[in-house]
């Protein structure tokens, strides 16, 4: 099957050399306080706390509450095949009733919950120097692999007397942070946060690894509202994922504008839809509209990109079918 991959251009990596001190003032664009990271936490498991609103601000939160098809309306098994594939993916805890989940167990979610929360010094430098290149109108960059730098994770639960296992040991190469401006009418500035996550390989003995081998995850961010502490919101965000089993997946989410959401499941198996077991998968949530669109084809050999001219949008290719669903409130 010919699938063009779909990693977003939404923020470039940007390799820059680091030739400033840490003493260097934040407006200098030269400036770059990325450093390494390595600490150990309980669990990776993220759940709302203390009254505080944590899940509700993953990867897939609206995109899961977004498939139930509303009364009387035919998902044709397409929901709860799709939601079982994203639990497996992103470790998720299903609610009672099935319809969202209550915990998240993934490299990002677990990743964006410390860079909201202010947990981590280096990560605070990052959001703050992208709040003063905004304030003063200087690109700036925050970047680990120009400073060498390596971001760790260890999860300690259940690790007595052994080395952690394969899922229990988190690593990201990049972290990266980048101010942009516009060129054209006012200067506004764009903010953009890219990361990528690698996992260890299993070794003879270990535990079955998890189903992500490798991840990315970009956004985009108004620069005008932009904080240096707590949560940002970003306008849209790509996350895409090479699987060990079942295949790549691509997420597209925008939140401002249009309001949908479109997840690709590429050389995929394992789910049954209308009967049958596709190879590729496309499924548009649009949120505004409260309808689901599914796009599935079952022959490896069809071309899947098509003319299609958005690579956010699903192809017109295989069979399609549309749904109403129940409204998604407060998109996150």
């Amino acid at each position: 099957m010919r699938h063009l991959r779909l990693f977003a251009a939404l923020a470039p990596i940007v390799f820059l050399t680091a030739g400033c001190s840490p003493d260097t003032s934040s407006g200098d664009s030269a400036f770059n306080p990325a450093a390494s990271v390595s600490d150990s936490f309980d669990t990776f498991e993220i759940q709302d706390e203390g009254g505080m609103s944590v899940v509700s601000r993953t990867i897939f939160f609206d995109f899961y509450q977004g498939l139930e098809a509303a009364e009387g309306e035919d998902d044709r098994g397409s929901a709860s095949a799709l939601r079982e594939r994203l639990g497996l993916l992103m470790g998720l805890t299903p609610s009672e009733d099935g319809k969202t989940y209550v915990a998240a167990r993934n490299p990002f979610d677990f990743l964006h919950y410390l860079i909201n929360t202010d947990q981590v010094s280096t990560f605070n430098d990052g959001k703050r120097l992208m709040r003063d290149s905004v304030t003063s109108g200087n690109p700036s960059t925050y970047n680990t692999p120009s400073n060498n730098a390596i971001i760790r994770f260890t999860e300690r639960e259940g690790d007595v007397g052994q080395g952690p296992g394969p899922d229990q040991l988190w690593v990201y190469p990049v972290l990266d942070w980048t101010s942009n401006f516009s060129q054209f009418g006012p200067s506004t500035g764009t903010v953009f946060r890219s990361a990528q996550f690698i996992a260890r390989p299993p070794e003879e003995g270990d535990a079955e690894s998890s189903e992500i081998q490798s991840a990315f995850w970009s956004g985009g961010f108004d620069g005008g509202s932009f904080s240096a502490t707590g949560y940002n919101q970003p306008r849209n965000s790509n996350f895409n994922a090479t699987g060990r089993r079942f295949g790549n997946v691509d997420y597209y989410k925008r939140l401002g504008g249009s309001q949908f959401d479109t997840l690709f499941l590429i050389e995929t198996s394992g789910i049954t839809i209308d009967g049958v077991e596709p190879v590729f998968i496309c499924i548009e949530n649009n949120y505004r509209a409260s309808q689901v669109r599914v796009t599935y084809v079952t022959d490896p050999e069809t071309d899947t990109t098509g003319n299609n001219t958005d690579p956010t949008r699903c192809p017109a290719v295989g069979t399609a079918f549309t749904y109403s669903s129940e409204t998604v409130p407060g998109r996150q």
